[in-house]
């Protein structure tokens, strides 16, 4: 059965506590845990693999005793398995010496020595080196990364357990040199690590196995893996006898002579996700472009600056509010509006004057700088939508450390400013003010193109004019824009996917279907 819930998913620590608790809270033993979890893998492992002759490295761990577990489930199948013990001067835990006397016990066969010539002859490797208690870099000069390197080399297909050994569970980054394998079996609660990006690149396919553990008692972590379930059970009703002002007035607030189409394509998107009334508030310079592009929006013409390239912030708050004629439920600041320093005062004002939901994108990111913590004073309803380079500028960091762990990066910059954070990429991320933290599912690397986040703006805007709350107008903003990518990923092609192909396949993402358009993509199953 293919995954089809929004799903709490655990980092290392919350992982690890469940573990414990549910051995505390059920009286049942970690020994008793590893038998379920080494013979569920094992028949999964005898469905997925073709199987004669099989390697099982084992670390020390208890991640090594599932392994070991495995191992002879596998023995008994009538399966020919070898069983490497990774070397070090570390003790082994106390359930692996139980396993590995059994296995003594049942004559099986231990090798002293691996080399890339002999593990060419097994039809499977399975990884029992390390679970999700690693939290230290893999020396290259040690046996256990060289074993690594060894089996990454290999043609061998690979199984991990729970996670590939050297993943980070909590990022999804490597410590050094982690595992590539065909098949990772995790246990009770999907990791972080094995979703995020780069993670996810290790396994190309995961098999979610339960080991007895109720809901209830997954349903206490601070991540979540959002899908179509969670779209479903959030999607408000629309009543058939309703008129445009049921549905929100978002006024969006940007544009430049230089960049007309970033705003073109936010309002062409606020309205394709079924927002009743779009107000578009660009300098008059390029007015009739606009106009001409969304007809169906208002146009809210402001005096040109003195290069008549951009906004007069002079009595624009003065201008705008003469010319507006309702008040908006949401307002989207920044598409195409230029990156001046200029634009801070103006972002301040209309927050300070107006009283509803706010997204701040793109320009306007850029334009308020450091400021964007003094926000938080207004108590606003705001939400931000930087990439990965914008959310570096705004933490004074670079990319790279973004993209290291940009689950916390969100969470840390969510909880300090008090604002939803949305940072865009692949498996794009949502945090809240809460240390919650929303991993969505949908999109494809054919949307890596520009415009794309003048959609997503678009949409959230859209969705926070409807009615929706400031933090489900992210979740399911993300969503749906990553719906309408991979509704054309499947259907036409896999890359240079436009912001204009999106727009024409949002309405399409709000159909519900018996069909997750992208579960192949996700190559996530469950037991049934």
């Amino acid at each position: 059965m293919v995954y089809d819930l929004i799903m709490n998913i655990a980092n290392s620590v919350e992982a690890k506590y469940i573990d414990s608790r549910i051995s505390r809270k059920y009286n049942i033993s970690p020994l008793l845990r590893m038998e379920i979890a080494g013979y569920k893998s094992s028949e999964i492992i005898k469905k997925n693999f073709n199987l004669k002759k099989v390697l099982v490295v084992i670390g020390l761990g208890n991640n090594g005793g599932d392994a070991a577990v495995v191992a002879r489930y596998l023995k008994v199948s009538n399966i020919e398995v070898n069983i490497y013990l990774i070397k070090s001067k570390r003790k082994r835990s106390k359930e692996l010496n139980e396993n590995i006397n059994i296995l003594k016990k049942l004559k099986s066969t231990f090798i002293e020595k691996i080399s890339t010539k002999s593990i060419q002859g097994y039809d499977l490797i399975l990884d029992g080196i390390f679970g999700i208690g690693l939290n230290r870099d893999i020396r290259k000069d040690s046996h256990i990364y060289k074993v690594i390197n060894m089996i990454n080399k290999s043609k061998n297909k690979v199984c991990a357990l729970d996670i590939p050994s050297g993943l980070s569970a909590d990022t999804g980054t490597d410590f050094g040199i982690s595992i590539k394998s065909d098949l990772t079996i995790t246990f009770d609660i999907l990791k972080v690590g094995l979703i995020n990006d780069p993670g996810y690149k290790k396994s190309k396919k995961i098999h979610l196995v339960n080991l007895g553990t109720p809901n209830k008692d997954l349903t206490i972590t601070k991540n979540y893996f959002v899908n179509e379930k969670f779209f479903i059970n959030q999607l408000l009703p629309r009543d058939k006898s309703s008129n445009k002002g049921s549905h929100g007035h978002t006024l969006i607030i940007g544009g430049s002579k230089n960049m007309p189409g970033a705003i073109t394509i936010s309002g062409l998107s606020a309205y394709r996700a079924g927002c009743g009334l779009v107000s578009i508030c660009v300098p008059k310079c390029i007015g009739h472009t606009i106009s001409k592009s969304v007809p169906e929006a208002i146009i809210i013409e402001m005096p040109n600056s003195e290069d008549k390239k951009t906004f007069d912030q002079r009595n624009f708050i003065k201008n705008l509010e003469s010319k507006l004629t309702k008040n908006p439920s949401s307002i989207v600041i920044g598409p195409g509006m230029g990156n001046y320093v200029k634009f801070r005062k103006l972002i301040f004002d209309l927050i300070k004057n107006f009283d509803c939901k706010f997204i701040l994108d793109a320009d306007a990111l850029n334009s308020l700088g450091d400021d964007i913590f003094k926000l938080k004073k207004y108590k606003r309803k705001i939400i931000i939508t930087p990439h990965p380079g914008e959310m570096a500028r705004i933490l004074g960091l670079k990319t790279k450390d973004i993209q290291i762990d940009r689950n916390n990066c969100a969470r840390s910059f969510s909880k300090k400013s008090k604002l939803i954070t949305v940072l865009k990429g692949f498996r794009t991320v949502v945090s809240d003010i809460n240390d919650n933290v929303y991993i969505n599912s949908s999109g494809n690397e054919g949307m890596a193109t520009g415009g794309m986040g003048d959609s997503l703006s678009g949409i959230i805007g859209s969705l926070a004019a409807q009615g929706y709350s400031e933090l489900n107008s992210a979740i399911i903003g993300v969503y749906i824009h990553g719906k309408a990518g991979d509704i054309i990923f499947n259907k036409s092609h896999s890359r240079g996917i436009l912001a204009t192909d999106i727009i024409k396949n949002i309405p399409k993402s709000f159909e519900i279907s018996n069909k997750n358009h992208f579960d192949e993509r996700l190559r996530i199953t469950i037991d049934e």
